[in-house]
């Protein structure tokens, strides 16, 4: 299981059943919505028994009424959303732009440790790769079933080279998590890896040696994990009741075992501008993947 596509979902129920000392400003409900085809490494029943486990735990405390759907896929849940039967999305950042509105969205919560907005094209010193270009031919490992990874390394190619990666000689392979991309690097099973910025921080505190073998070529400004963001018609005041709970949990028993598992040290408020960059890559693949085409008509 993706753990940390779960995280906004598990810090929705974590957040409000903290929230005993203050009460809610409406009375509106939290009913979260949870894209499915996000979590592309467990089965459906899984992932609902484990989300349904925690949901039967926590929400017996709850202050705020809240519920949770599941969904197979995210036209659904626009569907729900704009039906009124919920007002709190769990998506991919890319499937969350390509079906909704810049305004159908508002902020919302999520992990937000160091370098965890971002995204890094490691590679191995050895392998000499120093610029874009000299990634042709080269073994590039990315994380599985993450399409925001595929769209930034095949935009990537069609700038660097004016073709597709594959037409470029990249040799891609993928793994689950970014924590076994940099071990693949490190020990020499590949010659660039593209990673999340706060598990590539992880691997260098428990291995120092990380450092000494792998130079980081690019620093991507875009969040590469599901999001958690609120309907537009949710009020202000609740959404900022909610996402003001958002930091106790890190003086919660529960909150602090939740964290560790999902591998951050800090959750808070997440503008839904964190869609921005996704959306200005999408359009720049676009670009370039006309141009490609039409420069390879004319030869």
């Amino acid at each position: 299981m993706r753990l940390g596509c779960l995280l906004p979902l598990l810090l929705s129920l974590l957040l409000v059943s903290a929230s005993s000392s203050a009460a809610p400003p409406t009375h509106e409900s939290l009913r979260i919505g949870v894209d499915l085809s996000a979590l592309r490494d467990a089965s459906r029943a899984d992932v609902e028994v484990s989300l349904k486990v925690w949901a039967d735990e926590l929400m017996r405390t709850l202050e705020v009424p809240a519920e949770v759907q599941f969904f197979s896929a995210m036209p659904e849940v626009r569907r729900a959303l704009d039906a009124g039967r919920i007002n709190f999305v769990i998506g991919d950042g890319l499937d969350l732009l390509r079906h909704f509105a810049t305004n159908d969205l508002s902020d919302g919560f999520g992990g937000l440790a160091p370098n965890e907005d971002q995204m890094f094209l490691l590679v191995r010193k050895a392998a000499g790769i120093r610029h874009a270009r000299d990634l042709a031919g080269q073994r590039v490992a990315l994380l599985s079933n993450n399409a925001i990874s595929d769209l930034w390394l095949e935009t990537y190619c069609l700038r660097a080279f004016q073709k597709t990666c594959a037409k470029a000689g990249l040799q891609v392979s993928t793994e689950q998590r970014s924590r076994q991309l940099v071990l693949k690097l490190f020990f020499d099973k590949a010659d660039a890896a593209l990673v999340r910025g706060y598990a590539y921080e992880l691997a260098k505190e428990l291995n120092p040696q990380i450092s000494q073998r792998i130079d980081i070529l690019e620093r991507i400004d875009i969040y590469p994990g599901s999001l958690g963001l609120f309907g537009r018609l949710v009020s202000p005041a609740f959404r900022d009741y909610v996402i003001a709970k958002v930091p106790r949990l890190h003086d919660h028993p529960r909150g602090r075992q939740i964290l560790e598992v999902m591998q951050t040290s800090r959750v808070g408020r997440v503008p839904h501008s964190l869609l921005d960059p996704i959306r200005d890559l999408v359009r720049e693949h676009e670009m370039l993947s006309r141009r490609s085409v039409a420069s390879g008509e004319r030869k």
